[in-house]
């Protein structure tokens, strides 16, 4: 027996993408054959699936999709004080998928049947064939290859005598019209022979990100390995070119990239900064988990050691900062990031989780307006009134019918964005369909009235329709956007 492998996915997979391994089966032909795929969380005994898979009818292969097993064990880490490096342990898992398989336990005769000429069951059948049936065992005989066969001999038998050589079934040896004809015997129970661990798929990672359909052909994990200058990290994020930066960031707002780091003993890793005043600074990705994450923002950026130049990395005259990962030299694709300083007294940013597992941002510098709206439960009780003098029946003009209950007031807000870049239109996208965001108020007059605090409150993404603009039909490029608050303000009484 023997279980190849036909195809796996790429050791570094999005966990929301099809995650499917396939192999084949020197026995994907024996009778009620099936492939065990036993998922495990790696290097651990710790079993969280296991499935039996009948073969594809087309191949005889065995196909399972891990997507939706795996997406339950990925979230995602944010840490909103963090402005150095941490490991991102629930944005990504390891497991093993180890491969056996079962089928019915089969007993294959091609010696000729012969009468049995022992009492009591002189004249029945003799199957002759290395057996471990006992006596009583209930079996199938079904008939196989070419030639005449015995119906008497296929169906539901017992087994009356049992010998390491040979069984004796009740059936008459008079009824046998082919003594040669072969056969495969089975336990009328069903039993199975199950063998597991035959092929072994080990260290396999998923990782919280979903790349679009008609880019996940060209998807290739060592883009992401950081091994030279042309490696991603794990977003999304409009990377720029020198001068050009392709996503701008106000002052205030927060970026948390992912990287698989890995990161070396002794902190021989680094994340590096370049500002637009040739300086250079860096700060150290001690985190020792497969991936990191690591705070690159204007606001976040966090303590940075000087290289060349002298501290802070953003001055007052600086345009555009970019980033890139350090293991002995660069190993990834540099990301830039503008400095827009178009900013009025008030604006929001809103913190939202990218389609590849980082945190990035966007500031809402436009007008911003605040709606809010009440809901509550109403029920009409009897006005018990009282009993004047006259006497005749009264009431209070105090006295309530109408009672309200379970108040509950929520707020909803529309925010626009300020002019810009085609790439941060598309990367937009991304925001309106992120299921995890966060909304906090940059208050640069200390005198904010908005209701939302200066640190981050969770809210939900009201808008479900967009347009990507781009430069060649519109060139000027804003977003609106409406968000609502994801907890609502219970009311007294």
């Amino acid at each position: 027996m023997a279980v190849s492998l036909i195809a796996k996915p790429y050791t570094l997979t999005p966990a929301y993408n099809e995650v499917k391994f396939i192999h084949d089966s020197t026995n994907k032909n024996l009778q009620g054959f099936k492939y065990i795929y036993d998922i495990y969380e790696s290097g651990t005994t710790n079993k969280i699936a296991e499935y039996r898979v009948l073969p594809v009818y087309s191949t005889g292969y065995g196909e399972v999709d891990l997507s939706k097993l795996l997406q339950s064990y990925v979230s995602y880490d944010l840490n909103l004080t963090n402005t150095t490096v941490y490991n991102a342990t629930n944005s990504h898992y390891k497991y093993d998928v180890k491969v056996g398989e079962e089928y019915l336990t089969t007993t294959t005769y091609t010696a000729a049947l012969t009468q049995y000429l022992v009492a009591p069951y002189v004249g029945r059948v003799q199957i002759n064939v290395a057996n471990t049936f006992a006596v009583g065992d209930q079996i199938n005989i079904t008939q196989i290859g070419v030639g005449v066969t015995n119906p008497s001999m296929e169906g539901l038998f017992t087994v009356v005598v049992a010998n390491p050589a040979f069984i004796v079934v009740n059936v008459l040896w008079s009824t046998i019209v082919n003594p040669n004809k072969d056969g495969a015997i089975t336990y009328a129970d069903g039993r199975r022979t199950v063998t597991r661990d035959l092929h072994l798929d080990l260290n396999q990672y998923v990782f919280n990100g979903a790349i679009r359909w008609v880019d996940m052909p060209a998807y290739n994990w060592q883009d992401f390995m950081l091994n030279n200058v042309t490696d991603r990290l794990l977003t999304n994020q409009p990377e720029g070119t020198t001068r050009l930066p392709y996503f701008n960031a106000t002052l205030s707002q927060d970026v948390w990239l992912n990287a698989v780091a890995n990161s070396s003993p002794g902190g021989a890793d680094f994340m590096y900064f370049f500002n637009d005043s040739a300086e250079v600074f860096r700060k150290s990705v001690n985190a020792v988990d497969h991936v990191s994450g690591i705070s690159v923002g204007p606001n976040n950026h966090g303590t940075l050691i000087p290289v060349v130049g002298t501290l802070p990395l953003i001055k007052p005259t600086t345009e555009w900062y970019y980033v890139f990962y350090f293991r002995g030299g660069q190993v990834s694709r540099p990301y830039y990031i503008g400095i827009d300083r178009r900013v009025r007294d008030i604006e929001y940013n809103i913190l939202f989780l990218d389609r590849m597992g980082s945190w990035s941002s966007f500031a809402f510098t436009g007008r911003s307006y605040e709606k809010g709206n009440i809901t509550r439960t109403q029920y009409n009780k009897d006005v018990q009134g009282y009993i004047a003098t006259g006497p005749r029946w009264t009431y209070n003009l105090q006295d309530r019918g109408f009672l309200n209950t379970h108040i509950t007031t929520d707020t909803t807000i529309d925010l626009n964005t300020n002019w810009m870049t085609e790439q941060m239109a598309e990367y937009f996208v991304e925001l309106l369909s992120s299921p995890e965001t966060y909304i906090k108020v940059a208050d640069y007059s200390n005198a904010c009235d908005a209701p939302i605090s200066t640190e981050y409150v969770s809210c939900n993404i009201v808008t479900s329709s967009y347009e990507v603009y781009q430069q060649r039909n519109k060139n000027l490029i804003k977003q609106s956007i409406q968000v609502k608050l994801a907890n609502n303000n219970i009311v007294n009484g």
